[in-house]
């Protein structure tokens, strides 16, 4: 019998309503311009320099598993200048580029509408994202209305940085709430992350799979034969979760 349900949020709760290349560059400039009444001196390239920063990092998490924020990629790019520190300065930084953003993030229609229903249904519900930034994952739980129904929400930015599929961040969760790993199913978009990691915490998993065709929301072909890859149902919308959740 399931008891509780976790979600993952970019691209299964929410979703991204602009072009991300665009509002990116709109964002680096507002950081740079933020640096620069700091008192810190801001290269030409700067934009290019903290792009790349932040591309190693997301190489990096996926090698080691642990979470490379974009808070590190900041301080890696002005170690790089010969900035020892910038204390009182980074996490501010971080909350300016993350502005434009933010309004970018929006809910899917079936999103409020399933954690509710799941609500009224008596399950425990929480969320596990994958995330170089701490804030920004609540801030997009608190402006979709989701805060109320979910606990915990989990971050990867927040210490000890493990990242799904690690099954030590899905344990965090089945722990707290004092249940048994059977007794959880993650819904995601990623089979890579949201449905390995789910089986490897011995969880069962659903596959939100919208047909967006994104990178990281295909089976690889090299492990298309791998049954830890593939959830134990696939829906295409989030509102055939209670449904389907109820007849398990």
């Amino acid at each position: 019998m399931i008891k509780g349900v976790i979600f993952d949020l970019g691209w299964t709760l929410t979703t991204y309503d602009a072009d991300w290349n665009i509002v990116n560059q709109s964002a680096y400039s507002k950081v740079a311009a933020y640096l620069n009444a700091k008192g810190f001196t801001v290269p030409d390239n700067f934009s290019a320099l903290f792009q790349s920063a932040r591309e190693r990092g997301w190489k990096r998490a996926d090698e080691t598993g642990v979470e490379q924020t974009v808070e590190d990629a900041l301080r890696q790019v002005y170690a790089s200048l010969g900035v020892p520190s910038m204390d009182g300065v980074a996490s501010q930084a971080v909350r300016v580029f993350f502005e434009d953003h933010e309004s970018h993030w929006v809910a899917y229609p079936d999103a409020l509408p399933t954690i509710k229903e799941l609500a009224k249904l008596g399950l425990r519900i929480g969320l596990i994202s994958n995330a170089d930034d701490i804030d920004l994952v609540h801030r997009q739980v608190d402006q979709s209305g989701f805060r109320p129904y979910l606990s915990p929400v989990l971050s990867s930015a927040s210490e000890p940085r493990w990242r799904k599929p690690d099954p030590r961040i899905f344990h965090l969760v089945s722990d707290r709430w004092n249940l048994s790993p059977s007794e959880i199913v993650m819904v995601g978009d990623s089979p890579m992350y949201d449905v390995l990691g789910a089986h490897r915490a011995n969880m069962k998993a659903i596959w939100i799979n919208r047909n967006e065709g994104r990178a990281w929301q295909k089976i690889p072909d090299a492990l298309a034969n791998d049954p830890a890859v593939h959830a134990d149902a696939v829906v295409r919308s989030l509102i055939e979760i209670p449904k389907l959740v109820g007849n398990w």
